[in-house]
């Protein structure tokens, strides 16, 4: 099955069918397909708990038949099992196609997978493996253009009830431009301050996103990420402390390392294979401020793709805790979050050191 255009590809992940058991995700706009990946997998786990099976070309390269066992193994939590595969670039596409042959060509299989692969041409040999199969998909992302991210942002926030100026719609297609999930979660983030639903719409203006925008959070929460996601524990825990006490929440505080960890992996994911991170960020010129090179490049060296994606999952779930209604105690319940993924980056940064 070969899928390319944005709302078909929407609907495909809001709803995937039974019998497709391999996804491929694709193309030159990696952030727009992770988003629709993870939405997809949020579509499979429906409301179970799902065990998300990280895993690697290499772990594929070096067991073809690993992904087939996957998909036919028993969750030790007992619930459902998705696995998911990344970051699969260069050769690292190569790697992972005799698993995946194996995998659509297995007898049983009740564990989906999930590919996240880089801008790779339709000629290759996995992508026409999986289009080519009933039980595969094949998702390809192109390049947004202006048009197409403003077109999507539209529709996000006729989605969430937000009706934005000619001046704000702007902005918001800059961000989805260079991340269509961190314009999500921005657009969500308005529409909650706003009380806006598809029922009740809300005006949505220059005020609103001057006053919550990510470039105000990343001011604010700036010595907070680099202390959580930098690898520095005293620096993380003595800024979550004094945030707190000038009235700045966990939920702010979880939402702006949320933000951090969705650049990471963006930028991680279309780094080319060997390229240092400060290199990849310099050749990006002016998509990056420069005073957020030293230490966005630091960062992406500490959480790789598999990591970061573990840690946004954790992130994830302190949010919804720190949300939901019967949630007590969440400055230490993200205290204590922000300090164990402080001190996992301090590790990995002293094993760079060595």
């Amino acid at each position: 099955m070969k899928l390319d255009k944005r709302p078909e590809i929407a609907r495909f992940a809001a709803n995937p069918p039974a019998d497709v058991r391999l996804f491929l995700f694709y193309g030159a706009d990696e952030a727009s397909a992770r988003a629709s990946a993870a939405s997809l997998f949020s579509a499979l786990a429906g409301s179970e708990d799902t065990e998300k099976v990280h895993l690697s070309p290499a772990n594929l390269k070096d067991s073809p038949s690993k992904l087939a066992d996957e998909g036919a193994a028993i969750s030790m939590f007992g619930g459902k099992r998705v696995c998911w595969v990344e970051p699969i670039a260069g050769a690292g596409a190569n790697q992972v196609i005799a698993a995946a042959e194996a995998l659509l060509e297995a007898g049983r299989v009740d564990n989906p997978a999930i590919l996240i692969a880089g801008d790779l041409k339709p000629t290759h040999a996995l992508v026409k493996l999986v289009q080519a199969s009933k039980a595969g998909a094949a998702l390809r992302f192109y390049a947004p253009s202006a048009r197409d991210a403003e077109a999507a942002v539209k529709a996000m926030c006729a989605e969430m009830g937000l009706e934005p100026t000619r001046s704000a719609l702007l902005r918001l297609t800059e961000t989805a431009l260079a991340s269509q999930a961190v314009a999500e979660q921005e657009l969500r983030k308005y529409a909650l301050y706003l009380g806006a639903t598809p029922e009740t719409p809300q005006p949505l203006e220059d005020e609103t996103l001057d006053l919550l925008g990510a470039a105000f959070a990343e001011a604010a929460f700036g010595t907070l990420v680099d202390g959580v996601l930098g690898g520095r524990p005293k620096t993380a825990i003595r800024e979550q402390g004094r945030l707190t006490a000038e009235g700045k929440v966990a939920v702010a505080q979880t939402r702006a390392l949320l933000r951090r960890l969705h650049q990471i992996l963006d930028l991680n994911g279309a780094k080319p294979p060997g390229q240092s991170a400060s290199a990849y960020l310099d050749s990006l010129g002016r998509r990056i401020f420069w005073k957020d090179k030293p230490a966005l490049a630091a960062q992406m060296d500490l959480w790789p793709l598999a990591d970061a994606e573990r840690a946004l999952d954790r992130l994830s779930f302190l949010e919804a805790k720190l949300k939901s209604s019967g949630s007590v105690n969440g400055d230490v319940r993200a205290a204590q979050e922000f300090l164990a993924l402080a001190r996992r980056g301090q590790q990995r940064r002293q094993r760079n050191l060595r």
